[in-house]
């Protein structure tokens, strides 16, 4: 394994880091189409409607009906339902593969922009697909790790299980003293789980130790194991200016999330007025057609601005990383504007 440097930094000017990721990200549109990808989630919603009677004799006949007529045309399709499960979920595989193939197009672009470098939508492409197998087997890697702390844990409740309902006497015995030891556990470690503010600090770490982890397979092309030492050991060399750069990353999301509601509720307002009059005018074809078109606007709002805001957040750790690994200079701090006092007996100026 090589030896990186782990300096602690003197200090990071975070007002520049954050008006430098955004004069990168504004000046490099082209790196939004991979930040669009680049958070590695698909997310599909579906509407929930609710359908009563005025008479509850008839809706329990109804609903019977209902069911049978659902089940019944569940086992006519059973074989088309099969068919698009499996694409969805061949969708949802090619859409993480390339979720990683963008992670890594914006990281490494971001990497090369402020070496200097210029950059392209076609380097940006051979970046991702450069380090696209290392960020494969790190994210193989994390699943299997969460896999593993889910099959301990459903094994501790089977045993559990096992203990109460199936051993008998010497199950409760050894369950009274599991519980004791649980007990005393919890009683010596409480003080000390909420000094850490319990949940909040260790989901800040892991979090942290993840994006961090992630930058180093792409940029030091690191194993997963490798990538992890190397952030754990990152964030301890330099705690404090990693907790500032993920409270700020917070305040920033949140200040996004706002602007992004608002930016897609005002432009959602000429569709809304189009299909209320639709609505009045009994869903003629054409009031339909103009409110379908107009649905396109709120849309496309929402993802240039999702776009946007993946590829800032993705090109500010990464640029944090850097300052933070060493790859770039500390920023010096701002020197205070004094005036330098006249020595005594001098003549005025």
């Amino acid at each position: 394994m090589s030896a990186y440097p782990h300096p602690p930094r003197r200090n990071i000017d975070y007002s520049r880091l954050m008006s430098d990721t955004w004069r990168l990200v504004w000046r490099h549109k082209f790196l939004w189409f991979f930040g669009f990808f680049a958070a590695g989630s698909t997310s599909i919603g579906g509407g929930n409607f609710d359908y009563s009677s005025s008479s509850q004799q008839n809706g329990r006949g109804a609903q019977s009906s209902t069911s049978r007529q659902i089940e019944d045309w569940v086992t006519a399709h059973l074989t088309l339902l099969l068919i698009l499960a499996a694409a969805a979920v061949v969708l949802l595989i090619l859409l993480w593969l390339w979720s990683i193939v963008c992670r890594g197009a914006v990281i490494g672009s971001v990497r090369d922009r402020r070496r200097d470098k210029p950059i392209s939508f076609g380097s940006a492409f051979s970046r991702g697909r450069e380090s696209f197998w290392r960020l494969l087997l790190f994210d193989l890697f994390l699943l299997l790790l969460v896999v593993c702390l889910m099959v301990i844990l459903l094994a501790l409740i089977l045993m559990v299980v096992f203990l109460a309902a199936a051993a008998g006497d010497a199950g409760r015995v050894i369950l009274v003293l599991l519980g004791l030891w649980l007990l005393t556990f919890i009683g010596f470690g409480m003080g000390y789980l909420f000094c850490c503010a319990l949940l909040f600090l260790p989901w800040i770490l892991i979090s942290t130790i993840v994006i961090f982890a992630t930058r180093a397979v792409v940029l030091e092309s690191l194993r997963p194991m490798a990538a992890l030492r190397r952030s754990f050991r990152l964030i301890m060399d330099n705690l404090t200016h990693v907790l500032f750069l993920f409270l700020i990353s917070v305040g920033l999301s949140i200040a996004a999330a706002i602007i992004m509601v608002m930016a897609g509720g005002v432009s959602a307002i000429p569709a809304i007025i189009a299909w209320v009059v639709a609505y009045n005018q009994s869903w003629t074809v054409l009031t339909i057609v103009i409110a379908s078109v107009l649905l396109i606007l709120p849309l496309t709002v929402f993802i240039v601005a999702a776009a946007l805001m993946n590829t800032y957040f993705t090109a500010y750790w990464t640029i944090g990383f850097d300052k933070i690994a060493g790859y770039e200079p500390a920023d010096e701090p701002k020197a205070p504007n004094v005036k330098p006092h006249s020595m005594p007996g001098a003549a005025p100026s």
